[in-house]
């Protein structure tokens, strides 16, 4: 799928890992619209005592980030060290502009409409007992002469982004009780459970995929996909559950995550692959295929160590030649 929250996945992931709270703040279903086409949860709570949390924020005590961590402080009077707790990210379609954010954090509400009302162009709009803030995106280019708009709403201790005025009423009016809500439906059963503790939660129904996409295949013949990451006893766990039509085409799922997994042990020339992939088994029941990954904690850390110097090193090597 080309996700429409792939940008906001990558960006946030790194953000959550700034929390150094104790408590948890998993997926609240409650607070989803019933019928995302896809989802993300991020508990920053959870990652930040986790070998992988300490990890990456040793990564942000360096200089470079330090620097940025404070800018950003001073701007919005939010400490993403201590303030923030976690992150739900979804649409109701695969258009970019239906996604919402919702930022759980510590935040003082007067100083972020403060911050709203001095944007360009600033406007509001009433939303039963909430208010609705847009101003003009000054970061995105302006489309057949309309400049994009960020819309946002503030509700307890969350704080709503959208890029459409209707997307973060909808979110409005689910944690009003005036709309069905995630917890109401069956969709994505293996998210928000009861007592679990996942550092992400995932989900996407009918992906679209370019042809050219490795993993196209497998996606599109799955109706839907659900991911779970955590961390428990020096070990990192991930499920990986595909639902598809029939047991039929579950087998056919199979056999091609088996070749795809079989094709990843055989790169020599990564070792991190094949680490990863002698870590996964999959299995098939019934519609369903099921991905399991356990790897240690300090393997993980290290396939990230690597993956950075990597990145580290094609940044010096473009650099040197400009």
């Amino acid at each position: 799928m080309k996700s429409p929250g792939l940008k906001f996945i990558l960006v946030t992931s790194v953000a959550c890992a700034f929390s150094l709270l104790a408590s948890a703040t998993p997926l609240k279903r409650a607070e989803v619209i019933a019928h995302p086409a896809w989802l993300l949860h991020l508990d920053c709570d959870v990652l930040r005592p986790t070998d992988i949390g300490q990890y990456i924020l040793a990564e942000m005590d360096k200089p470079g980030a330090t620097a940025k961590l404070a800018t950003f402080q001073r701007q919005f009077h939010l400490d993403l060290r201590t303030q923030l707790h976690g992150m739900t990210l979804y649409g109701t379609s695969a258009a970019p502009e239906d996604g919402v954010l919702m930022i759980y954090a510590d935040f003082d509400p007067a100083h972020l409409v403060s911050l709203a009302q001095a944007a360009r162009d600033y406007q509001s709009s009433p939303h039963g007992q909430n208010v609705i803030h847009h101003w003009i995106d000054n970061k995105k280019p302006a489309k057949e002469g309309v400049q994009p708009r960020v819309y946002a709403a503030i509700q307890g201790n969350r704080v709503i982004f959208g890029k459409r005025e209707e997307s973060v009423a909808a979110v409005l009016d689910v944690l009003a009780g005036t709309t069905p809500n995630l917890a109401s439906s069956n969709m994505f059963p293996e998210l928000g459970l009861p007592d679990s503790t996942p550092m992400v939660e995932a989900a996407a129904q009918k992906m679209k995929l370019a042809d050219s996409d490795p993993n196209a295949a497998i996606l599109k013949l799955s109706q839907s996909v659900q991911l779970v990451l955590g961390e428990s006893g020096k070990k990192f766990h991930g499920t990986l559950t595909l639902v598809a039509d029939s047991g039929e085409v579950a087998g056919h799922i199979l056999s091609i995550a088996q070749g795809l997994l079989a094709l990843s042990k055989l790169q020599n020339d990564k070792p991190e692959t094949v680490s990863l992939a002698n870590a996964i088994t999959i299995a098939q029941t019934g519609s369903r295929v099921t991905g399991k990954l356990d790897l240690s904690t300090g393997e993980v850390v290290q396939i990230m160590k690597a993956d950075a110097a990597r990145k580290a090193a094609k940044r010096a090597a473009k650099e040197a030649k400009e």
